[in-house]
C-alpha cells in the first residue's frame, strides 16, 4: 500500500533521528490551516512563531473569531481593548485572497470609550463581507453593567451582500436599521436585544431580505437616555413572503398596549413569548406549529389555521383584569382564539388559558384531528378547582379522537384532596373517554398518593391502553413505588409500563453525551 503523505512527513528514520527536525512545516497547508482553524483567531496567530514556513498562515483561515473577554478590574483595561481591535484590524486588513466562510466578533463588558474602535472594527467587517464573499457573522456585545447604555453605528454596508447567509447580532447597544437594505441570499437572521425605534425598521429589513426563512426577534424597550423626543413606537409589523419561521421574544415587560401584526403565506412556525399588554393579528394559513408563551390581551386569527399540526398555549389571557367587564372580554377574546385551533393535532395546555375558557361561552368547538393533549399545571389557590374540572371535561367530550394524555405534572387543582379524588375523577376522565387512550405520559413523577391512584385507575379502565409512562429521577432507588405500580391490575394486558427517567426522551447520541446523559 502507497505511505500516505502525512506519514512520510513524519515518518522518522535512524538517519534522520534529529529532535531538531521541524516536521511541521513538512505538512500541507490544508493540513496546517485544518489544525489552526480548531483555535481562536488570536491563538492560531500565537503558533506562527513555531515556523516562518506558516507565519500568515492563520491569515487565510475561513473563520475568523475574535473574542474580548477580560475582567472589568484588570489592569490597561482600556489598553487591552485597544490591542485588541490593532489585531483585529490586521487579520481584515492583510488578509490574502482566500473567502471568509464566517466572522464572529465578542465583546464582553462593553464600556462608552469602547465605542470608536469598535466602530472601526465593524467598518472593516462590513468591507470584508463583499471583498471576501463572507457567508455568515455573528456579532456579540455585552455592555458592562455600571454604564450608562450608549449607541454604536452598524456600517450599512454590513446590510449589503449576495453571499451572507446568516447574521447574528446580539448588541446590548443601541443600533439602528440603515435605509437600504439588501441581503439578497440572505436566510437566516437573529436581532438580540434589538430595540424598535420606529415602526418601519424590521419591515425594511425584510423587504431587503428576499430569500429569509428563518428569523429571531428578541425586543427590549427603548431607555429613556437612548429614547429620542416623540418617539414611541406601538406596533411590530412582520411581513415576508419567504419566511418559514418566526420567533419573538420580549426581555422586559411592556406596560403599554402593544400591536403586533404577521402576516406570512410561507410561515410554518411561530413562537411568541410576550410580556406585557399585547394585541397579537396573524395571518399565516399554512402555519403548522404555534407557541404562545406569556401575557397578551388577545390573538386574532385573520384566517382558519387548516394545517396546523402542534400548538402550544402557555399565555395568560386574565392578567391584570380592571372589571367584570373587562374580564368576560378577555375571556370571548380567548374562547375566539382557541376556536381557531380546532384542526390541530397536538396540543398543550396550560391552566393560563382554562381559566379564560371558563368564563367564556360554555360550547366549545370539535377537535376531530387531536390525537395529543398535554396538561400544564399552574397552581393556583384562589381559582375554583371546579372551573378547571369543567373546562377538562369540555375539552375531553369534544376531542374525540385524543389517544395521548399527557399531564407535565400531576396537581391536586385538577382532581381536588385525597378524600374527593374518587368522587372528583369519574367526572373529569368518564369511562367513556379513558377506554380509548392508547398512551398515558406523567412527567415529574412524585410518587404522591394522588398519583398512585391516578395510575391505577388509568390501567384499570384503559381498554386500548398500550403504554403508561412515568418520568422522575431516581427510580431504582424506590424499588417499592415500582412494585406498587406493577402490581396495579390492567384492563390492557398489552399495555407497558415505562419508568422512565428525565431526559430518556431525547434519543440523539451526541446530545445525549454533550448533557453526560447516559447511553
Amino acid at each position: 500500500m502507497a505511505e500516505s503523505p502525512m506519514r512520510k512527513a513524519l515518518k522518522i528514520t535512524p538517519e534522520s533521528d534529529d529532535d531538531s527536525t521541524d516536521r511541521l512545516s513538512a505538512l500541507s497547508d490544508c493540513v496546517l490551516l485544518h489544525i489552526l482553524s480548531r483555535l481562536d483567531t488570536k491563538e492560531a496567530a500565537v503558533t506562527s512563531i513555531l515556523s516562518s514556513r506558516w507565519r500568515h498562515l492563520f491569515l487565510s483561515l475561513q473563520e475568523i473569531n475574535l473574542h474580548f473577554c477580560v475582567n472589568d478590574d484588570a489592569s490597561d483595561f482600556h489598553g487591552l481593548f485597544e490591542l485588541f481591535i490593532r489585531f483585529g484590524v490586521r487579520v481584515l486588513e492583510q488578509r490574502n485572497k482566500a473567502p471568509i466562510r464566517r466572522i464572529r466578533l465578542y465583546v464582553k463588558h462593553f464600556v462608552e470609550s469602547f465605542r470608536f474602535g469598535f466602530e472601526s472594527l465593524l467598518m472593516f467587517i462590513a468591507a470584508a463581507v463583499s471583498t471576501y464573499r463572507v457567508e455568515k457573522i455573528n456579532v456579540f456585545v455585552e455592555m458592562d453593567k455600571t454604564t450608562v447604555p450608549c449607541c454604536v453605528t452598524v456600517p450599512p454596508a454590513m446590510f449589503s451582500s449576495e453571499t451572507l447567509v446568516g447574521l447574528h447580532l446580539n448588541l446590548s447597544v443601541g443600533w439602528n436599521v440603515p435605509e437600504f437594505v439588501w441581503l439578497s441570499n440572505l436566510r437566516y437572521l437573529h436581532l438580540i436585544s434589538f430595540r424598535l425605534v420606529d415602526e418601519d425598521s424590521i419591515q425594511r429589513l425584510l423587504q431587503g431580505c428576499p430569500s429569509l426563512e428563518n428569523l429571531v426577534l428578541i425586543m427590549r424597550s427603548l431607555n429613556e437616555s437612548e429614547s429620542e423626543e416623540g418617539v414611541e413606537v406601538e406596533a411590530l409589523r412582520v411581513s415576508s413572503p419567504s419566511l418559514k419561521c418566526l420567533m419573538l421574544f420580549w426581555d422586559e415587560k411592556v406596560e403599554s398596549e402593544f400591536n403586533v401584526f404577521v402576516k406570512s403565506d410561507s410561515l410554518e412556525t411561530l413562537l411568541c413569548s410576550l410580556e406585557g399588554r399585547h394585541k397579537v393579528t396573524l395571518d399565516s394559513p399554512n402555519l403548522k406549529s404555534l407557541t404562545i408563551t406569556g401575557h397578551v390581551l388577545q390573538v386574532h386569527i385573520s384566517q382558519s389555521l387548516v394545517s396546523i399540526d402542534e400548538a402550544v398555549i402557555e399565555a395568560g389571557f386574565m392578567f391584570q383584569v380592571a372589571d367584570v367587564d373587562e374580564l368576560f372580554s378577555r375571556a370571548q377574546h380567548a374562547f375566539a382564539f382557541f376556536g381557531e385551533l380546532q384542526h390541530v393535532k397536538s396540543l398543550s395546555l396550560s391552566e393560563n388559558i382554562m381559566k379564560a375558557l371558563y368564563f367564556s361561552p360554555p360550547v366549545m368547538p370539535t377537535f376531530r384531528n387531536l390525537i395529543k393533549l398535554k396538561l400544564i399545571p399552574d397552581y393556583c389557590h384562589y381559582f375554583p378547582r371546579h372551573g378547571i374540572v369543567q373546562v377538562l371535561l369540555n375539552l375531553f367530550e369534544n376531542s374525540p379522537n385524543l389517544e395521548v394524555l399527557v399531564f407535565s405534572e400531576v396537581f391536586d387543582n385538577y382532581f381536588g384532596e385525597d378524600n374527593e379524588f374518587d368522587s372528583v375523577l369519574t367526572r373529569v376522565l368518564p369511562l367513556s373517554f379513558v377506554e380509548h387512550l392508547k398512551v398515558i405520559e406523567m412527567n415529574n413523577f412524585k410518587c404522591g398518593e394522588l398519583e398512585f391512584k391516578l395510575v391505577e385507575y388509568f390501567l384499570k379502565n384503559g381498554k386500548s391502553l398500550e403504554k403508561i409512562a412515568l418520568e422522575r429521577d431516581g427510580w431504582m432507588s424506590v424499588p417499592k413505588h415500582c412494585n406498587r405500580i406493577l402490581s396495579f391490575k390492567k384492563y390492557s394486558e398489552d399495555c407497558h409500563i415505562v419508568f422512565r427517567k428525565k431526559w430518556d426522551f431525547i434519543k440523539c447520541p451526541q446530545l445525549r453525551q454533550a448533557m453526560n446523559l447516559s447511553p
